[in-house]
């Protein structure tokens, strides 16, 4: 038990830098509609870092020691969280975001396939991993359809302009 105290204030630190990351997309986001919805999973990241937080704190007051600060303090530095873009535009925060749930999904699995003492924690994260997974596939896909989006209606602009023949006659 000693072990998953660290563990889950890592995944508490991943999903609040998710939570981050998703407010800022969610500031620059153009779309009303996803501007609601990268808002509302920015909620539900902090409730989950708020849990993850809380049940962290049980686990280490339940535990006979304490762990040491030396592994806390390793634990800190393999966590230091990706710096958001310098770019503030609707992509680069949509990619940030992506990235930060990619890597709380990844965090969430490797705590998962670990024997864990208590089924309703696993339980608790088995849905925080199955969000993250459906939110990285949602972010993934907003980013692949901004892209095209963008693309094409540059490329339809230079297709409205006249041709060179049609301007000298």
């Amino acid at each position: 038990m000693e072990a998953l105290s660290p563990s889950l204030s890592r995944l508490s630190r991943h999903a609040q830098a998710c939570a981050e990351a998703l407010s800022a997309a969610a500031a620059a986001a153009s779309d009303p509609q996803a501007r609601a919805v990268l808002a509302h999973r920015a909620n539900m990241q902090r409730c989950a870092a708020g849990e993850l937080a809380t049940r962290a704190c049980a686990y280490r007051d339940d535990a006979a020691a304490e762990p040491s600060p030396t592994d806390a303090n390793s634990a800190r530095r393999r966590d230091v969280a990706l710096t958001p873009p310098s770019d503030n535009g609707e992509l680069a925060r949509l990619r940030h975001a992506a990235q930060q749930v990619a890597r709380a999904a990844a965090a969430y699995g490797s705590v998962l396939r670990d024997p864990l003492p208590d089924p309703e924690l696993r339980l608790l994260l088995a849905h925080y991993y199955r969000g993250a997974t459906e939110l990285q596939r949602l972010l993934d896909s907003r980013v692949a359809d901004f892209k095209p989006a963008r693309q094409s209606a540059s490329g339809v602009r230079r297709n409205n302009s006249p041709s060179p023949e049609l301007r000298h006659r």
